[in-house]
């Protein structure tokens, strides 16, 4: 269970993916995402984050995957 400044950390950063693509910011959401990505690879290293959380994070990262999947960066 993710708890303190990791869960903090992980739900703003959903938020704010979330908002720009609700303002169709596209770079902006695709910016949040890879920082996302890497926040969460970073705290299952540091121990932040156990298996069974990073399982559930990592479905999230496939969603947003294939929302990007289209989305080419130029």
């Amino acid at each position: 269970m993710l708890f303190g400044k990791t869960k903090k950390v992980l739900e703003d950063k959903e938020a704010e993916i979330k908002l720009n693509l609700s303002n169709n910011y596209k770079d902006s959401a695709y910016n949040g995402y890879l920082e996302y990505t890497q926040l969460v690879n970073d705290f299952k290293d540091k121990g932040k984050i156990g298996d069974k959380d990073f399982e559930k994070l990592n479905y999230k990262i496939e969603d947003y995957k294939r929302m990007f999947a289209n989305y080419i960066k130029r």
